[in-house]
């Protein structure tokens, strides 16, 4: 007998116990002081997330084991089937009930791993083996312009794909065109990628780039979002120095693709020369001046400058017509087909100016 501060009595459980006790007696009160509360000795307890909890004082009283998942009614008295189907719960076998041709379904449903199109087309980039800060800005991009599903209902015809029968092949050219949109607009904002080489590696339309691109743009402007510039130096860059850091991405990238047929020791002369006819109108090239630039490249975008100042090179140095043509397939600017489909009068038009 114990007695409580509050005049209560309470009897020990010794005390209702006889001097003899069944194996079986023992055993059903061993788990019952395992499942009751150390603390107040209360029985009643409830699962929480981890462990048995007292409903009394909240002490913790027994750890709960692992949840292996949903079990299917065939399995509780066998062992657990591998699921080599599906990556919820175990593997439902098809069976004459319909039941589980129905679980079956709902399972499948649940479980399949679905991709929205923006990350389709980021996926195809990834594939190429480009990294660093280029993907997470495409994805921004995509997503957005992809908010209102307008990039996966565009129906435009596209040139590239005019030539392929198979549906998922046309279905994947649209995505690579959607990427290559993507990373030239990033490329013009001085996230240097490369662009160009997997833009001939794919065998993408230049006509069908222009097309999405300009489509992308519009999506970006109704959305009210602009695509940051890279700031190579710093956020406070004024115009001028920006100017020179795209002049000089860009070249570097007309570099490249010289080289590709032509040796590079004659691409580095090709460069330096535009550098000067550059540096000679005016242009931020070989220095940052904070006087106003002048001359004939002054309302010419950066890539098209330095586009143009590499054919004035190539004819002063008196490459051929083909060579400088080349170029423009592997380095085509939106407003210099007309310089090169009268590449001859252009040359000529230079020769009078000098």
């Amino acid at each position: 007998m114990i007695s409580t501060y509050l005049g209560q009595v309470i009897v020990s459980p010794r005390a209702n116990r006889g001097d003899k006790m069944s194996s079986t007696n023992s055993e059903e009160n061993r788990i019952n002081n395992e499942e009751s509360c150390k603390e107040c000795g209360c029985k009643i307890i409830e699962d929480g997330d981890s462990h048995s909890h007292c409903i009394a004082c909240g002490m913790p009283v027994k750890k709960l084991s692992f949840d292996t998942g949903y079990k299917y009614p065939s399995e509780v008295q066998e062992p657990r089937r591998t699921n080599t189907i599906s990556s919820l719960g175990s593997q439902i076998i098809k069976d004459k009930n319909p039941i589980s041709r129905k679980l079956i379904i709902l399972q499948n449903r649940a479980s399949q791993k679905k991709i929205s199109y923006d990350e389709k087309i980021v996926a195809e980039v990834e594939n190429t083996g480009v990294k660093g800060n280029t993907i997470p800005l495409l994805a921004e991009i995509m997503k957005i312009a992809n908010s209102d599903n307008k990039l996966s209902t565009n129906r435009d015809i596209l040139k590239g794909s005019k030539s392929l029968s198979n549906p998922k092949d046309r279905s994947q050219y649209k995505l690579r065109v959607y990427a290559i949109a993507g990373l030239t607009l990033l490329n013009r904002n001085l996230f240097s990628n490369s662009v160009l080489q997997i833009q001939d590696k794919w065998g993408i339309h230049k006509d069908d780039i222009s097309n999405l691109k300009k489509f992308i743009s519009r999506q970006l402007i109704c959305s009210g979002y602009d695509i940051p510039v890279n700031r190579i130096n710093s956020d406070e860059e004024s115009s001028i120095e920006l100017r020179n850091h795209q002049l000089s991405l860009f070249l570097y990238d007309i570099r490249d693709h010289l080289a590709s047929y032509i040796n590079f020791t004659s691409s580095k002369e090709i460069i330096d020369k535009a550098i000067m006819i550059l540096s000679e109108n005016g242009e931020p090239i070989t220095h940052v001046s904070p006087s106003q630039i002048g001359g004939k490249f002054r309302n010419l975008s950066p890539e098209r400058a330095a586009l143009q100042s590499v054919v004035d090179s190539m004819c002063a140095l008196d490459y051929n017509e083909r060579e400088i043509k080349k170029l423009y397939k592997k380095f085509p600017v939106r407003g210099m087909k007309t310089i090169f489909s009268r590449l001859n009068a252009y040359r000529q038009n230079l020769a009078e100016d000098v």
